[in-house]
């Protein structure tokens, strides 16, 4: 009798967690959703310009680096690059505002 009281009220503060957790992560990804319809100021478009510039760099000397190594073929280096150029393009056409996903997952962690 004693072991099967113990059991349940296991169960029973399992199932409070489990609830809590689920109630925590609904309020998380609310959260996590950007505002709607942001823009940002001509600095702050700059400083973020200057940051996705510096990182396109960067990306861009990886992929130089795999070819010159011999992981990727010349001309697929040069298709990687050519569209991480367009991705900044995009980005730069966009105000370098993330455009919102209707779909959640977009915005979930992935680890």
């Amino acid at each position: 009798m004693k072991k099967a009281n113990v059991n349940i009220i296991g169960m029973l503060i399992a199932a409070a967690v489990i609830s809590l957790t689920g109630t925590a992560e609904a309020v998380e990804k609310q959260q996590q959703q950007p505002p709607a319809n942001v823009t940002l100021t001509e600095q702050q478009k700059k400083e973020i310009e200057q940051l996705e510039a510096d990182i396109l760099k960067k990306r861009k000397d990886v992929i130089s680096k795999y070819v010159e190594y011999g992981v990727l073929p010349k001309e697929k280096g040069d298709h990687i690059k050519n569209h991480m150029v367009q991705h900044f393009e995009m980005m730069k056409q966009n105000g370098f505002v993330p455009k919102r996903h209707s779909h959640q997952h977009k915005f979930e962690k992935r680890h």
